[in-house]
């Protein structure tokens, strides 16, 4: 009879790795991480690297969804305000991780816009 430990690291050895499916799958876990990361208090350098390479293995290069997500975190910033800190630091891992800038900006032109009742530039 095999030993428990053994048992286990076989089972979690043999165990396939699944990668996420959808988008909002990949969204969610980015969200978690940057949730983890950032409401832990002022972030460490070990936090952080541990925090990049879970979000390099979940986006797999997708950094239109890092953005996503910094934008996301970004415009709740405005809406909690005890909770902005908050917001910024889970942003700036995603920056820090590869965020496309450019989708970042674009995207947060479009809802200022909106929320001003402006029409978005393009």
């Amino acid at each position: 009879m095999a030993s428990l430990p053994g048992s286990i690291e076989r089972l979690f050895y043999s165990g396939t790795v699944q990668a996420p499916g959808t988008d909002e799958q990949m969204l969610a876990q980015i969200a978690d991480v940057c949730r983890w990361y950032a409401a832990r208090g002022p972030p460490t350098a070990q936090r952080q690297a541990a925090a990049l390479a879970e979000l390099a293995y979940i986006t797999a290069g997708r950094t239109d969804l890092l953005a996503r997500y910094a934008r996301q975190s970004l415009a709740s910033r405005h809406d909690t305000g005890s909770d902005a800190t908050v917001h910024e630091r889970a942003a700036q891992l995603c920056i820090i991780a590869g965020a496309d800038m450019s989708l970042i900006d674009r995207r947060s032109r479009r809802h200022n816009a909106t929320r001003t009742g402006q029409r978005p530039r393009q």
